[in-house]
């Protein structure tokens, strides 16, 4: 062969350097991805921690004139209209010189205050989704870690000025706020995390809401049974969120393009990974696309299946042990730590091994999806079915550990699944699949109170899991079926504005679907 049979292909000087940094090392984008654990872990401590603190909120004068041991071996019942002591809220002294009001709220109004925060999460998950898609995901975690630490501190004094309507008041807030958590995380995570590290950084972020819960039960248990009272939780929860809210706006950053400090080749190593090269102009959600798309509802439906079990387990648990298997406060709030525990390792090593047998092409991305999720939600489906049929509590804990220890998976199942169909968009369709799944959320506690009317009666629990397990059933199956791990084409609904140095002039194409 001549020279003149080789064909001239032009060197891509771009992709050579983007070659010599195809690995990096720790960086800017781990710091990040810290205060995204942060900020969604102080999140979820202020979200989830009445789940444990109503408890102390409407105990009766009987449980603290008593031994914690006593009243929680004893035959006293619990239902939805009557409680130990009959008289209205009072005034309880736990410790000399301390006194805590607490509340004689039936099991209904309880389901009401507890169900609050998601009606403004619902409300606003539109809106700030759109918010994101805008201006990305820094300025609504601001919003939202800012709100809820003022809520926080103010919570207790609003509840005593206005029983529990301005309690739920609070919640309504606190989840207006919080509806674009998820979205700008997802928004972040697409801009920050390059496509070979989407498991193992997306998946330790999503650990943020594990550590969260974690802490919220904890000290919901422990101070709620201290001589600060349920306050104490209110007020430690609204401080954290304001320092997380400090820690954002000095070292946070939208993108690598904002950021001042990142160096040129850990940015270059980031947009090598999760961008084309092409400067995109603002986009538009492709509503048309996404709403017709069987990839995108597969998502969706995978999402309303594993949310509607999360809630369950954070607002309905704690009462669980606490009425059925007749464990004090302060023990509730302990063990009912333990599966979030549990799925914190989980969900840390279910994506570091999903990146390693995707990077090393042992699994497609697609099958590993699928199987994440299908773990994630069939396992934990099986564990909560087992919980009423027994009366052990080391045996029941077992289970609730197992349950949420595998359902971390989905983090790498359903939730990535949204930055593979769509990157441009994933904070976008985070924000549709969290309206579809609070729409659900928000009528969870009519289902519970309509179903369990005696908080003590285990054959009413066993029904209302096994709803629960059903809908984690159907939705993984419909996930299983139609969900797909490839970029979509509406995902490239964009202005997209190229220089190329051959060219005398600069190119525009738009891209419709």
């Amino acid at each position: 062969m001549t020279e003149k049979d080789y064909k001239k292909v032009p060197v891509d000087e771009n992709a050579v350097h983007q070659e010599a940094v195809l690995q990096y090392g720790y960086g800017y984008r781990h710091v990040q991805a810290l205060l995204m654990v942060l900020s969604l872990g102080v999140g979820y401590m202020a979200r989830a921690h009445l789940g444990v603190t109503i408890v102390a909120m409407t105990s009766t004068r009987a449980r603290h004139t008593e031994s914690v041991e006593t009243i929680a071996n004893s035959s006293l019942r619990f239902d939805n209209t009557t409680t130990l002591v009959k008289n209205a809220s009072f005034n309880l002294t736990q410790d000399e010189g301390t006194t805590v009001k607490v509340y004689d709220w039936p099991k209904s109004t309880q389901e009401m205050v507890l169900g609050a925060f998601f009606l403004g999460y619902g409300t606003m998950m539109f809106p700030t989704g759109l918010v994101c898609q805008r201006w990305g995901g820094k300025l609504p975690l601001q919003v939202a870690l800012l709100v809820n630490g003022i809520v926080s501190i103010l919570t207790p004094w609003l509840t005593l000025w206005g029983d529990w309507r301005a309690l739920a008041g609070c919640r309504v807030a606190q989840g207006l706020a919080q509806a674009g958590y998820y979205p700008a995380l997802h928004s972040l995570l697409a801009r920050w995390v390059p496509l070979s590290e989407r498991g193992s950084l997306s998946s330790y972020v999503y650990t943020g809401s594990v550590l969260g819960t974690v802490v919220a039960f904890q000290v919901g248990g422990v101070l709620g049974a201290s001589s600060w009272g349920w306050p104490a939780t209110f007020w430690l929860a609204g401080a954290l969120c304001l320092l997380v809210f400090v820690l954002l706006t000095i070292f946070g950053a939208a993108s690598p393009a904002d950021h001042k400090n990142i160096s040129e080749d850990e940015k270059n190593f980031i947009l090598g990974r999760i961008d084309d090269g092409v400067k995109r102009a603002k986009a538009r959600m492709p509503w048309r696309a996404v709403l017709t798309s069987r990839h995108a509802w597969a998502a969706f439906a995978a999402h309303v299946g594993s949310g509607v079990a999360f809630v369950f387990f954070f607002t309905q648990v704690p009462t669980y042990m606490h009425a059925v298997l007749r464990v004090d406060i302060k023990s509730s709030g302990l063990l009912s730590s333990l599966p979030y525990i549990a799925s914190f390792f989980s969900t840390v090593l279910g994506g570091y091994f999903s990146d390693f047998l995707t990077n090393r092409n042992i699994l497609s991305i697609r099958n590993a999806r699928i199987i994440c999720n299908s773990i994630g939600s069939v396992v934990p489906a099986a564990a909560t079915a087992a919980v009423p049929f027994t009366g052990s509590v080391p045996l029941a804990v077992g289970c609730f550990v197992l349950s949420l220890a595998t359902q971390g998976l989905v983090h790498t199942g359903w939730m990535v699944n949204y930055m593979d169909l769509a990157p441009n968009f994933s904070g976008g369709l985070m924000a549709i699949g969290n309206t579809f799944t609070n729409v659900f959320t928000i009528l969870m506690p009519l289902l519970v109170s309509a179903l369990v009317t005696d908080v003590t009666n285990v054959y009413q629990w066993r029904i209302l899991m096994f709803i629960i397990v059903g809908l984690i059933f159907f939705t993984n199956l419909f996930f299983v079926m139609f969900m797909s791990a490839d970029t979509q084409q509406w995902n490239d609904n964009v202005e997209k504005k190229q220089d190329d140095p051959q060219n005398n002039s600069n190119e525009t194409e738009v891209t419709k679907c």
